[in-house]
């Protein structure tokens, strides 16, 4: 019996232990992630609404170069072209 308790305290409980702290780190950086995701959605939604607001209709060039460079000065340098565009779908479909 003890030789079992020994084996639960020394490896299995460790052992376990390990595995949920590992796959809650997991969990939370997933979770961060989306949340760092949803954020940044949400930016390039009102950056488009204002671009759309300031330049109207048939100036694409001119709306897509102040979003990308109102996202830079938030420190966004890197946006994708596809969130770009994601963000103009979701504008013109009820965003």
């Amino acid at each position: 019996m003890q030789k079992i308790q020994w084996i639960l305290e020394a490896i299995v409980l460790p052992g376990t232990s390990t595995l949920l702290v590992g796959y809650l780190c997991a969990l939370a950086a997933k979770y961060i992630q989306r949340l760092k995701d949803q954020r940044l959605r949400e930016l390039l939604l009102a950056l488009v609404k204002a671009a759309e607001q300031i330049y109207g209709a048939g100036t694409g060039d001119l709306k897509r170069d102040y979003v990308l460079q109102q996202a830079r000065a938030q420190g966004l340098a890197g946006v994708s072209s596809a969130k770009l565009e994601a963000a103009v779908y979701e504008m013109r479909n009820g965003g």
